[in-house]
């Protein structure tokens, strides 16, 4: 990405101070929003529409009359969200003496039009027209919109993310321990990218991951935000449980005050397993091929081998739902190995065949919730140590209970 500032040689710095110029598309900032603002509500004072041309000669010609689409939008956006009507309704052209398309599909769809049909645009015009001209709180509208409007914008204006995490206000409802939020980093009347959304996770309100996606061409980024949140949890806390998080998204531009929408437990739940899954499976492959460098061949579940201490369930997918199910703490003495080693040990466990591969004579299903078990690397060569004797779980844990207790 290029980012060019213009400025000429006396050092007048309008473009500097107004916009940026991001892969050829153009970025208005706060300060010529507000200007735009203030001139079209000077000609509301007066009773009086103005041309996009006349609009454009007012900026010194910094922005062309066609590329007066984008901030308009965005200032009709405001207006719509604080209660006032569009101003870009009394922004018209020369010849047409009416606002350009835009005003009768994308700002009518945001005050609840979405398919006004053109023989009704007259009729809208003149009645946002009138609504503009009989407004005679303007200066209220620019205080709420532009002293009080946070900090995100298009590219030029930067989310403020430590004011968003200090307000709170995606604490919505019933409190859980683990948040991901969403963050839309853009308005949709943007129409260069890059497009951006952050995403932060929270252990109690306590920001511990977070990541930023983008996209030079495509607005469609709230699906891999979210996927993403829930891949950077399970990196933090692997054996969470849907019930702890809540997902919330922050969209700067939806219309009333409401601006943090939380997402549906029915939506959330598939997603969430089906990442879960993922993130299980990626582990279970990486230790596999690990494992596999140190032995000669791989093993099928159930086919008759001599079994005394292999450490992998060898179907992946077993293995991670095993995991899945009973987590990555070993079932026999409590061992974890993030506990001990860290970071390195994170997520690693092997796991236990509660019926010895070499007693099933065949090739059968296996059931990771009844036939697997999660145990550390000693404990699991303590069940297979004697070929003709593998204990249970439950015969290693009394061995350990009394040898324990010898040792207190």
């Amino acid at each position: 990405m290029k980012t060019l500032l213009h400025h000429d040689i006396t050092g007048r710095s309008l473009f500097d101070s107004y916009f940026s110029f991001i892969e050829g598309g153009l970025t208005v900032n706060e300060t010529i929003l507000k200007k735009i603002s203030e001139l079209i509500i000077e000609y509301a004072k007066n009773q009086d529409v103005i041309e996009y041309n006349q609009v454009s000669k007012k900026l010194g010609g910094v922005i062309t009359p066609i590329r007066l689409n984008e901030p308009l939008g965005e200032i009709s956006l405001r207006c719509i969200k604080h209660g006032y009507p569009p101003l870009s309704a009394i922004v018209v052209n020369h010849d047409t003496r009416l606002p350009g398309e835009g005003f009768f599909t994308w700002v009518a769809a945001k005050m609840g039009y979405p398919t006004l049909p053109p023989s009704k645009w007259d009729e809208f015009f003149t009645e946002q027209k009138e609504s503009v001209f009989s407004c005679d709180d303007w200066a209220a509208f620019l205080d709420k919109a532009f002293t009080l409007q946070n900090n995100i914008g298009t590219n030029s204006n930067k989310i403020n993310l430590n004011d968003i995490l200090t307000a709170k206000k995606y604490l919505k409802g019933k409190r859980t321990k683990y948040y991901i939020l969403t963050v839309k980093a853009f308005f949709d009347t943007q129409q260069h990218g890059p497009f951006q959304y952050h995403v932060l996770v929270l252990d109690q309100d306590k920001l511990v991951n977070k990541s930023t996606i983008e996209d030079l061409t495509k607005k469609q980024l709230l699906t891999p935000a979210k996927r993403i949140g829930l891949q950077l949890l399970f990196n933090y806390a692997s054996t969470i449980k849907n019930d702890d998080i809540t997902m919330m998204h922050y969209k700067p531009d939806r219309p009333g005050e409401e601006l943090w929408e939380k997402e549906k437990k029915n939506s959330l739940e598939p997603l969430f397993f089906e990442e879960r899954s993922l993130f299980f499976k990626h582990i279970v492959d990486n230790d596999i091929d690990s494992e596999s460098a140190q032995e000669e061949s791989y093993y099928k579940d159930g086919k008759t081998i001599e079994y005394f201490g292999t450490r992998y369930e060898r179907n992946p997918v077993n293995r991670a739902k095993a995991i899945e199910i009973h987590g990555v703490t070993c079932k026999a003495c409590g061992f974890n190995f993030e506990n001990v080693y860290g970071e390195r040990g994170k997520d690693f466990i092997e796991v236990h065949h509660v019926k010895p591969l070499h007693t099933i004579g065949e090739e059968t299903e296996i059931n990771p919730e009844t036939d697997l078990v999660p145990v550390c690397s000693n404990c699991h060569r303590m069940i297979h140590r004697r070929k003709n004797n593998v204990l249970t779980i439950q015969e290693l844990k009394g061995l350990l209970k009394v040898h324990i207790n010898d040792l207190v």
